[in-house]
């Protein structure tokens, strides 16, 4: 199988995931209501739920490994704590749902308990995996801002380095002039339409009505800015607008796109 169709199958993980983590508490919830009020009904509606609920972790559990095989830049301690809890949640399913189907009451819920406990746990780890640790900041950080955690403080300003000199020297060079000869006579000081300015790093990063950041610093491919000038002419968007606006040429765009990755320094 190649690395599009694995790719496509582990990403199935996310969209099935949900599915065992409704069926376990649901099945939770009618063991609750059999152990106060049994029936045969019930019994007959607790097995089909739990074979159901092992159906549906196991299914969770193998996409999950697939799509942990192609992960990359994420924990590998807790990568591999999710893997593994994964597994383990298949199965204490199909050990619930068989104990449920052999009439072995007591085991189906003891079982199906430790189930509820594992995928909590296995969501808590996929959650950091894909949100970071902050998504429980709540109860570790005590007065702490969630966005203290998520954003940790700038470092202490500190002699210019040679790399933000170096930055700083394309900047005057090559991205002030064209801004200035493309951009800041429609978004400057005098007239700023649809309320961007670009005569100001400041300015530029807040965005205009369109209320998209016309730079994000480090990351062209969010940048509003880029995204116009590149459109081809004619489109409603592109910038510079007007009917004898000079688009800018593929070394400009390229320049304006390499010095928005490296922070988009200003001076």
């Amino acid at each position: 199988m190649d690395a599009t169709w694995t790719e496509r199958l582990g990403n199935l993980h996310l969209a099935i995931l949900h599915l065992p983590i409704g069926f376990v508490f649901a099945a939770a919830l009618l063991e609750l209501w059999l152990w106060r009020r049994p029936s045969a009904e019930g019994r007959w509606l607790a097995g089909r739920l739990l074979g159901a609920t092992a159906v549906a972790t196991l299914l969770a559990a193998a996409t999950g490994l697939v799509l942990a095989g192609n992960a990359a830049g994420h924990d590998a301690d807790t990568l591999s704590l999710h893997r593994w809890l994964g597994v383990g949640c298949a199965a204490l399913a199909i050990t619930a749902w068989w104990a449920r189907m052999r009439g072995a009451d007591g085991w189906a819920r003891g079982m199906l308990a430790a189930l509820a406990v594992a995928v909590t746990a296995a969501g808590h780890a996929g959650a950091t995996l894909t949100h970071g640790p902050a998504v429980t900041a709540w109860w570790r950080g005590g007065d702490q801002r969630l966005e203290d955690i998520a954003a940790p403080a700038a470092p202490t300003p500190t002699a210019q380095t040679p790399a933000a000199s170096v930055a700083g020297d394309v900047f005057v060079k090559e991205i002030q002039p064209l801004l200035v000869a493309s951009c800041v006579d429609c978004h400057g000081p005098k007239r700023a339409r649809g309320g961007l300015r670009l005569d100001s790093r400041d300015a530029a990063v807040a965005g205009g009505k369109s209320g998209q950041p016309a730079i994000v610093p480090g990351a062209p491919e969010r940048s509003e800015l880029l995204r116009r000038v590149k459109l081809p002419a004619g489109h409603d968007d592109v910038m510079p607008a007007g009917k004898d606006a000079r688009l800018l040429t593929v070394a400009e765009i390229a320049a304006l796109e390499q010095w928005i990755a490296d922070g988009a320094v200003w001076r």
